[in-house]
């Protein structure tokens, strides 16, 4: 019988008891590299952009409000921004399984620590790095179509062509999405919980789990839509005791959907005689099988 969603929260408050501190800390702590890495990029775009000639003086090409001598140091900034962007999506996505372990180990009563997150530098950590490239290069070629025929239309002036293409392929690729979100939502809480497992065997395990439960967990996941809205409203406070509620919530649906193991007492396992069969006397010969034929 599987648990409903008032016993899965209930499951997360109560190993959540005593263990907030830890997962309050753990997203500080993640938010605290985000954004270190964030103004890093400023800083050194910035640098950029006033060593690679930034004009006073109205002349050369314009970008954004500030003129140029010419169009290489603008160039360069984008290529720089965009390699730096790249780097903080990589340590996101390395710092993200990480943040699943620790609330993973307040879920199953192991040991919890903020440092958690950067659990997988030290299991498989080129692994995370080769799905996060994966799901990037995903991205980019899905948003190719429209990028090119967005310039095309541009240059032609055919603009309603392109208009209802970019609608009919963003439903389409809003369709994929919500379908890919309730297929393979344990993706990583499984690659967390065994980094052995190759990335192909998760989804598999992952598509295999959601079989029949692809309405329960979206049903979960909209419980909680209230709470983030009362959250964001709190100028995201209120976010630092709802993720790990939230994230607590869905590690126990994923144990939950883990196959249920029947243990078996070992009088139970170890007992030849046939229920209704009578304790055989002492030097009285016992046929263990009495419904075979007797030849």
């Amino acid at each position: 019988m599987r648990a409903d969603r008032a016993e899965l929260k209930r499951r997360a408050r109560q190993a959540l008891k005593g263990n907030y501190g830890t997962a309050i800390g753990g997203l500080i702590l993640f938010y605290i590299v985000y954004w270190v890495l964030a103004m890093a990029v400023e800083v050194v775009g910035a640098i950029v952009v006033m060593v690679g000639g930034l004009s006073a003086i109205s002349v050369g090409e314009t970008y954004y409000g500030m003129e140029f001598d010419s169009m290489a140091p603008v160039a360069l900034m984008i290529v720089l921004w965009a390699v730096m962007y790249l780097v903080i999506g990589l340590v996101m996505y390395i710092m993200v399984p990480g943040l699943m372990r620790l609330f993973m180990n307040i879920c199953k009563g192991e040991t919890a620590k903020t440092t958690d997150i950067f659990w997988a530098l030290q299991n498989k950590p080129m692994k995370f790095v080769g799905i996060s490239l994966g799901f990037s290069l995903l991205l980019f070629v899905c948003s190719l179509p429209t990028m090119i025929l967005s310039f095309a239309g541009t240059i032609t002036g055919d603009t309603m062509f392109v208009g209802i293409f970019v609608l009919v392929y963003t439903l389409v690729l809003m369709g994929f999405s919500i379908y890919a979100s309730l297929t393979f939502p344990m993706f990583f809480y499984i690659l967390v919980e065994d980094p052995k497992k190759s990335w192909i065997q998760a989804l598999a395990e992952s598509r295999r789990m959601m079989i029949g439960n692809r309405l329960r967990f979206l049903g979960l996941s909209f419980s909680f839509l209230g709470w983030m809205i009362l959250g964001m409203m709190s100028f995201g406070l209120g976010m630092l005791w709802l993720m790990p509620y939230i994230s607590c919530t869905t590690i126990f649906f994923y144990l939950d959907l883990q196959p249920q193991i029947e243990t078996i007492s070992p009088q139970t396992a170890w007992n030849p005689y046939v229920e209704g069969y009578e304790e055989p006397r002492q030097g009285e010969i016992v046929d263990f099988y009495p419904d075979r034929d007797n030849k």
